[in-house]
């Protein structure tokens, strides 16, 4: 019986440490300027122990002249990083959250903007389909979203409680 509890509490502990592993963050992003603004969610994974996330998707709404889009995709897979708390390049400057290559991500109606910091200046261009591309500096700002337990944490920490239950039912029964 000890036996087995033992090797219940190793595998507990093993599939805790994978799951944990594999947590994603979410930040909250918002962006203003003069042509065009926008919201939303960035879900990423943090390399290491290392301040720098690779975005894995994203999701929200950007509103130009022309009306509001939805933002549909992520686009330059693999390109897509994002420090956090960021980067304070000086006193005059912005913190800067991306490198030049910055995030990208396509919307519904065709367009795809990009938010990079070029020069120490955050910077965001919307690309249309017709060929035409407005830059603008921007204020962006991001914040980390709170935790929320991934299901497989929760399923482990149940089973772990039902454990419990169950031996300490085994130990009332038999003494």
């Amino acid at each position: 019986m000890k036996q087995r509890s033992l090797g219940l509490c190793i595998l507990a502990l093993v599939t805790l440490a994978i799951t944990s592993a594999a947590h994603a963050d979410t930040f909250n992003f918002s962006f203003s300027g003069p042509f065009f603004s926008g919201s939303g969610t960035f879900t990423a994974t943090e390399r290491g122990a290392s301040d720098i996330y690779d975005i894995t998707g994203v999701t929200g709404t950007v509103k130009s002249w022309a009306g509001s889009s939805q933002i549909i995709s992520l686009e330059g897979l693999g390109d897509n990083k994002l420090t956090y708390p960021g980067i304070v390049p000086g006193f005059l400057f912005p913190t800067n959250y991306f490198d030049a290559k910055g995030v990208s991500f396509g919307l519904a109606d065709g367009d795809d903007v990009n938010l990079n910091d070029v020069g120490g200046v955050e910077k965001a261009t919307m690309g249309a389909p017709k060929g035409l591309t407005i830059p603008e500096f921007e204020t962006i700002d991001i914040s980390k979203s709170s935790t929320v337990p991934e299901p497989s944490s929760l399923a482990l920490f149940g089973t772990g409680i039902f454990g419990i239950a169950g031996a300490l039912r085994l130990k009332l029964r038999f003494g």
